[in-house]
């Protein structure tokens, strides 16, 4: 439906209601002649920067009552429908027919003509914006969403030079028009953004002004501001701006024009030389694949992160680590921990900002728990993340990564072009080397032609209301602070390798872990071979990568202890690392056999005998006192004593302890030490002796350790233990404590003689 003009909405109204309006919107006078004021105010209608200045001036309500007239056909509306559809905002029908009212005082609505739109005297009055006022609005706000994209993209400038219809025009027969105009539009762009036409309208430029453009393409990435140009050109060697700015236009590769940033939290560029987006991704691709390179040491990391998450949850099951009031961990702690973990290849990360990293992902993703002793133990979550696959593990830390928010540059863009970053490397070849600029160049242009503009301002609207708020950022520095995010947390998670030369890094590659996680390409199509391994009788173990390295690297992080990672990983098996595997969730035979399944050369018969001992010994070590569970101790020695007293007491008042009966059968009494419950210092719980105990009387379901180190009661009393786990034995025919490893006499039972050879005996 077309739109009323002032002219049509002014005809045969009073001289009041013309002089009203004159007097809102120009210094004309309504005495010059009516036709002639009426085409001064509807000049002033179509002026953009008066018409925002009004419009601002008006009170909120107001302003949301003039959009529903803008959101109409033809900007009509009766005063029913307005009341059916705003009338929650209003008080009364008569607060919004006084609304309705001011806006006509202040010459944006009039009164409209009967019929038009369902408006007149069935549904009410009818009320119209002056179709002048409606596309300077409309027309204004396209151009505001369009102005970024209109001067960074070939497209958007194709489309605002050429082929934008302004707003209202695209109505009635001129629609088969515009339809054609877009069409012509689409094979005018495809035909100026095919690679050689590109090349020959690069080629054609004059000397000067190729030498600024390859400046502006390979230092800066096709956006640079004009000051920050003359500060690394000469004053000779830099031509006219208005020179530059035609060339570029003329053969459709860029422009000259200012960078209106402030509003999306970025310091703006006025003026701004701009290479188009699509331009600008042909010449910095070409000529990254005409210069590649030359590196002279490559660094990976490969596993790390994930088996130093490991570690430190392991470290935390192991030793009592502490936090400060402020939830920091203790500086002797911090040391402690940081020298166990290993180190990020080419010092992008400390020891302790590694550790500080590592321990704020798992708070972050309640890997572990703050508890009311300042102490830090891990969740359920924490202890099934390391028996979880290494790309769930990779992926869970590159979740908590892209939304890291302690690194420099402003947050909410970082995390978008992290996003946009993650895209673009799905698409790179793996392995091939990149100069380490061209990521950066390529994501930051791309996230600008695409911006969400009425999200990003109406985020940065709320910081620039609360006042002294000024961008700091540049889009220079939105480049750097996303290499610096690159270099510190994708390098250390092993997606992107980099390669320096004279110490200084120069170029980046996505790693076959990266290409793995980021699903670029199945895992057959990197190699085709399987790692292998060599174990020596010093308990030596050499690992040669093969297709499936990174998974085997971080299952041998588990139960052996890594010395080198080069072509070829070292590892050394010791008692500590495989008792810590066993304790993770591993067996002795899993681990046999993953070492049997790749090995090369039959394993020495002395590391599997020593590995079947170490898996033996840390099962009496369940059984026998714990060093680290001392909260039991009171209970223990109590224990102990009334053992000793045993002997002593009356043959119907000994008990046992499984059971918790006595040796004739009576009931324990309710306060003698077998019937009071033992508290475990690993895992703050109350068991007793039956029913939440595993095999072993005195062990914790929840950490697995012994309560005390007294002696079974039945063995100090001579009377046969009765009870019902106790494994049976066909040659001794006595029976063997599970409490303390002794022989009882007595009639036939039960042992086993392999447990009652390697389990401690107690006195």
């Amino acid at each position: 439906m077309s739109r009323l003009t002032l002219r049509a909405l002014l005809h045969g109204a009073a001289d009041e209601a013309l002089r009203t309006c004159v007097a809102k919107w120009c210094t004309a006078s309504a005495d010059d002649g009516r036709d002639r004021a009426v085409a001064a105010a509807a000049a002033a209608m179509e002026d953009e920067a008066t018409v925002r200045r009004r419009l601002d001036g008006l009170p909120r309500k107001l302003q949301d009552l003039f959009e529903a007239f803008l959101r109409a056909p033809g900007n009509v509306r009766a005063a029913a429908d307005l009341f059916a559809e705003l009338g929650r905002n209003f008080k009364s029908k008569f607060d919004l027919e006084a609304s309705l009212a001011a806006l006509h005082r202040e010459a944006f609505l009039f009164p409209a003509p009967a019929g038009r739109n369902g408006a007149g005297a069935a549904d009410g009055a009818g009320w119209a914006v002056p179709g002048e006022i409606a596309d300077c609005v409309l027309g204004g706000r396209q151009r505001r969403q369009s102005a970024l994209r209109d001067v960074l993209t070939l497209q958007g400038h194709l489309d605002a030079r050429h082929f934008r219809a302004k707003p209202g025009q695209a109505t009635g027969g001129e629609r088969k028009v515009d339809d054609k105009a877009a069409d012509h539009a689409r094979k005018i762009y495809k035909l100026y953004s095919l690679d050689n036409s590109i090349q020959q309208r690069l080629d054609k430029l004059p000397a000067a002004v190729r030498g600024v453009v390859d400046t502006v393409l390979h230092k800066h990435g096709g956006v640079v501001s004009w000051a920050d140009l003359t500060h690394e050109l000469d004053a000779e060697d830099l031509p006219d701006q208005e020179l530059v700015r035609k060339c570029l236009e003329e053969r459709m590769l860029g422009t000259v024009a200012p960078l209106d940033l402030t509003r999306f939290g970025i310091q703006p560029a006025d003026p701004a030389i701009v290479v188009f987006h699509e331009v600008a991704l042909y010449a910095i691709r070409s000529h990254g694949h005409q210069q590649v390179p030359q590196v002279g040491e490559t660094l990976a990391c490969g596993v790390d992160l994930p088996s130093n998450v490991g570690r430190f949850l392991r470290e935390l099951q192991s030793s009592k680590v502490l936090f400060t009031a402020d939830g920091e961990l203790f500086k002797a702690s911090q040391k402690r921990i940081a020298g166990l973990l290993l180190p990020v290849p080419g010092g992008k990360l400390s020891p302790e900002a590694l550790l500080d990293v590592l321990y704020k992902f798992c708070l972050q993703r309640r890997l572990i728990d703050r508890r009311g002793e300042r102490g830090l133990r891990p969740t359920p979550a924490g202890l099934e993340f390391d028996r979880a696959s290494l790309h769930d593990q990779v992926k869970m830390l590159l979740a908590a990564f892209v939304e890291d928010r302690t690194l420099p540059g402003e947050a909410y863009h970082q995390v978008r072009l992290r996003r946009v970053l993650l895209r673009l490397l799905r698409r790179a070849e793996p392995m091939l080397w990149q100069d380490i600029s061209i990521l950066p160049f390529l994501v930051r242009n791309a996230y600008l032609a695409q911006i969400d503009v009425a999200q990003t301002e109406e985020f940065f609207a709320t910081r620039f209301c609360g006042g002294g708020y000024t961008p700091t950022e540049t889009v220079q520095q939105m480049c750097w602070n996303l290499l610096q995010w690159v270099k510190k947390r994708l390098f250390p998670l092993g997606l992107v390798d980099i390669g320096l030369r004279d110490g200084r890094p120069v170029a980046l590659r996505l790693s076959k872990l990266g290409a793995e996680v980021l699903e670029t390409e199945p895992a057959t199509r990197v190699g085709g071979t399987r790692s292998t391994v060599i174990v020596n009788p010093d308990f030596e173990i050499l690992l040669f990568p093969g297709d499936d390295v990174h998974d085997v690297v971080h299952e041998f992080d588990r139960f052996a202890k890594r010395l080198k990672s080069d072509h070829v990983h070292q590892f050394k098996l010791d008692r500590e690392t495989v008792l810590a595997g066993i304790a993770d969730g591993l067996e002795v035979r899993q681990i046999v056999q993953e070492l049997t399944d790749r090995a090369r050369a039959p394993i020495p018969q002395n590391v599997l005998y020593t590995l079947e001992d170490w898996a033996g010994r840390s099962q009496v070590a369940g059984w026998s006192t714990c060093a680290e569970c001392r909260r039991a101790n009171a209970a223990a020695a109590g224990h102990r004593r009334a053992a000793r007293q045993a002997r002593w007491w009356p043959r119907r008042m000994r008990w046992r302890r499984r059971c918790g009966r006595s040796a004739m059968g009576h009931r324990v009494p309710r306060n003698s030490p077998a019937s009071r419950p033992a508290t475990c210092r690993r895992c703050g719980r109350v068991f007793r002796w039956s029913g939440s105990m595993s095999p072993a009387c005195r062990i914790s379901t929840s950490c697995g350790r012994s309560a005390s180190s007294s002696a079974c009661i039945g063995w100090r009393s001579r009377t046969p233990c009765t009870c019902t786990s106790a494994p049976r034995s066909r040659t001794t025919r006595r029976t063997i404590s599970w409490c303390c490893g002794r022989s009882i006499p007595g009639p036939t039972s039960t042992a086993n003689n392999s447990r009652s050879a390697s389990a401690p005996t107690s006195s």
